[in-house]
């Protein structure tokens, strides 16, 4: 709950793009993302690191779109085994994505992308949970612009 708080607080001040930053240099992660959900699309809101190939994603479509159908995080530790993958980068390697919820509500999720193999952890789960859960609470204050194309 303390870090909730903190990512909370980091929302207050320095806005969801502000968290993702943090975090992103925190962790040392290559992308870091925020897709919001719109009806059956997932539409990236927010990204720090390289343009994504992928602006909208359909809800069971993709890494992202399993964990919007499935309401539960999704860790890929080897990114050229998964048959499921959208390749966003051709230099991904691993990825995690954890949805935002409010109930059973999936509002959107935070999408991690790494040049590395494995390289997302019990640590990483927990941090990314914990931001998920803060941008929940706060989901009715952000100003998510998007575009559905």
């Amino acid at each position: 709950m303390e870090s909730v708080n903190k990512f909370k607080n980091l929302l207050y001040r320095e806005g969801a793009k502000g968290l993702l930053g943090r975090i992103k240099n925190e962790r040392n992660y290559d992308w870091i993302g925020i897709y919001v959900r719109n009806g059956d699309k997932l539409v990236l809101a927010i990204e720090i690191g390289a343009p994504a190939n992928h602006r909208v994603i359909n809800v069971g479509e993709g890494i992202c779109g399993l964990a919007a159908k499935e309401k539960k995080t999704v860790v890929v530790d080897d990114v050229s085994k998964e048959k499921n993958y959208l390749a966003c980068f051709p230099s991904t390697k691993s990825e995690i994505v954890v949805p935002i919820l409010r109930g059973s509500d999936v509002l959107g999720e935070i999408d991690v992308d790494s040049d590395t193999l494995n390289a997302f952890g019990i640590a990483d789960q927990k941090i990314l949970s914990d931001a998920a859960a803060a941008l929940s609470e706060s989901w009715d204050k952000l100003d998510f612009r998007i575009r559905v194309t």
